[in-house]
């Protein structure tokens, strides 16, 4: 959540926000800021839709549609773009066209929670026990039009006690047209 605080967003897009207990969190500290949420599931939506009313929450919209049609949002409509823990069931098919829909919604970022191996191929291996997919996101961003540069953090056992996401695990920051590169 720092991560895409530290970005100081106006409007921000969850990709695989199931029924938006991120985007629940950042409307908390982004009181302001235009939230979106996109998921696959009808179900997770409508629950969704109804938890933010409910609750009073007026700033964030929940739509249901997939990661790689992102066709009703203009280019440049948000200034971050995030997942948490959804690319990892995206494969080899359709992770570029994942990656061109969200480079081409995001204006200022990108911030992904991934299983990330610098020593996987960009498009990914498939973790067979897990079912999950890990890839090199710094070279599967790097050279891309628009990307300035990739940062990637590791999570640690501390922040997540799991035996693949402490070893795996990364918060990987994609900065977009020099704007956030200081």
């Amino acid at each position: 959540m720092k991560e895409i605080l530290s970005l100081n967003p106006t409007s921000v897009l969850e990709v695989g926000c199931n029924t938006g207990p991120n985007l629940l969190r950042l409307a908390k500290e982004l009181p302001s800021a235009r939230l979106v949420g996109i998921d696959v599931s009808s179900a997770a939506i409508v629950e969704g839709t109804k938890r933010f009313k409910a609750a009073g929450i007026a700033n964030v919209e929940l739509f249901e549609g997939k990661a790689e049609d992102l066709g009703r949002f203009a280019d440049d409509s948000f200034d971050v773009v995030f997942t948490d823990a959804v690319l990892i069931y995206v494969g080899k098919d359709w992770i570029e066209t994942v990656v061109g829909e969200m480079l081409r919604v995001a204006n200022k970022a990108i911030v992904l929670v991934e299983y990330d191996d610098p020593e996987s191929d960009p498009k990914g291996r498939f973790i067979l026990k897990k079912g999950y997919w890990k890839r090199n996101y710094t070279r599967l961003f790097e050279g891309r039009s628009g990307v300035m540069s990739v940062e990637t953090k590791r999570l640690t056992k501390e922040l997540w006690d799991d035996e693949y996401w402490s070893t795996l695990g990364a918060v990987v920051k994609v900065y977009l047209k020099g704007d956030m590169c200081e």
